[in-house]
């Protein structure tokens, strides 16, 4: 069927495609890079990176453009929930990073550019794969060929799609709003990210540049669905309605427009088939709350480039291939896991104020489990490193402060 245009096509080059296709191309791997977007483009995100997601981006040389692009230091998580009020902090003195993604995701397709990766600036429309390698078909009426596909795509992947992969519809759909505001002249920085828990939805402040910080809101389907008005308006209005976050915001302006996505959950059948892998959200997405989306992006695009390499090393035969793609699920279902639980338990946790209150009261008067528990999100430490009486603990909560008239 002739050369193949490249040994991997990558489809999607918002971070995990940009961290992929620059590992592989310095391995010396030819890889193309599809995506119709035009960079430096805006996306729905947290913009949040925890301490393990920078490490991963040490490990790739690229920790340099988290100061680059103007990357904000904070140093753990404080959470507002219901009048109760709990810090907390990283293991160590780690610090986590806030970043604009327009920034991010530009600055790292340019360094994939530089080390070798080739940018094709068009839409995947389709992909097929045969024993040999795999096809994917342009919105400009060509096609690419190439041994090997990762999509990573997305949360609304095309490539899980077509592979026949996708897990079905989440049972209780979450929506995201995402702007960014300049605090008034003065207004201190946030020193961690805030997190504002309250009539079935959380707010985040996360800061981002200088003088700028993000505001994601994480709302149920009947409050997105049922809102009117632009995303502007619908995330103005859940500002407005939490008491603590709007004095927090006084005097500020947005920058931009707000974006909106969802729903947030994706579940996929499997991560690969045949010469496909998924990567990032397009292999699995649970939710925002835990804002470790970049740092998973960035961990099983390091653990495909791995499985990737030793499939390339070989004669790429069936069995190297699904011996390398199986190991490569194996690793990202270990890494997932814990993350998943956690995710899944804090969101339940979210729609009972009367729990979640007990809940952030005990963090509250416990730091050390706080931290630890950051430790879980962070990937620095299991679940059942916690502990049984931990688990209890967080679990039976605590009683929390009465709350004062009009607190919310």
């Amino acid at each position: 069927m002739g050369s193949p245009d490249a040994d991997v096509i990558v489809v999607g080059g918002g971070l995990g495609g940009a961290a992929i296709a620059l590992g592989l191309a310095r391995r010396g791997i030819s890889v193309a890079v599809v995506d119709k977007a035009d960079f430096p483009r805006d996306k729905p995100c947290g913009e949040g990176l925890l301490p393990h997601g920078l490490e991963l981006l040490d490990r790739l040389g690229c920790g340099d453009l988290v100061s680059l692009c103007g990357g904000q230091p904070f140093v753990g998580i404080l959470y507002h929930c219901h009048g109760v009020v709990a810090r907390g902090d990283f293991e160590g003195g780690a610090r986590g990073r806030g970043i604009r993604r327009r920034h991010l995701d530009a600055a790292m397709r340019a360094r994939a550019a530089s080390a070798g990766a080739t940018l094709v600036h068009a839409g995947a429309i389709d992909v097929a794969t045969d024993s040999d390698g795999v096809t994917v078909t342009l919105d400009n009426e060509t096609t690419l060929r190439g041994r090997l596909l990762v999509g990573a795509d997305g949360p609304r992947s095309m490539v899980r799609h077509r592979l026949g992969l996708d897990g079905g519809p989440p049972r209780t759909p979450r929506f995201a709003l995402r702007q960014h505001f300049r605090l008034n002249p003065g207004s201190p920085m946030p020193e961690r990210v805030e997190v504002h828990v309250a009539g079935g939805h959380e707010l985040y402040v996360t800061p981002v540049e200088n003088d700028v910080v993000g505001i994601a809101a994480l709302v149920e389907k009947p409050l997105m669905t049922g809102a009117v008005g632009p995303p502007d308006a619908r995330l103005m209005s859940l500002i407005q309605g939490c008491e603590p976050l709007r004095q927090r915001l006084l005097g500020a302006e947005p920058i931009d427009k707000a974006l909106a996505c969802g729903p947030l959950r994706v579940k996929s059948k499997a991560v690969w088939q045949g010469r496909a892998v998924l990567i990032g959200d397009a292999a699995g997405y649970v939710d925002a709350i835990t804002g470790e989306g970049m740092s998973l992006a960035l961990k099983t695009a390091a653990l495909a480039e791995d499985a990737i390499a030793r499939i390339l090393a070989t004669d790429g035969s069936a069995v190297d291939v699904d011996t390398a793609f199986g190991a490569y699920a194996s690793a990202r279902g270990s890494a997932f896991r814990d993350h998943a639980i956690l995710t899944h338990g804090l969101v339940t946790l979210a729609r009972h104020p009367y729990f979640a209150r007990r809940a952030i009261a005990r963090l509250a008067r416990d730091p050390t489990l706080f931290t630890r528990l950051l430790a879980v999100n962070n990937g620095t430490r299991t679940l059942l490193s916690l502990g049984l009486v931990n688990a209890l603990k967080l679990a039976v909560g605590s009683t929390p402060p009465r709350l004062a008239l009009g607190q919310a």
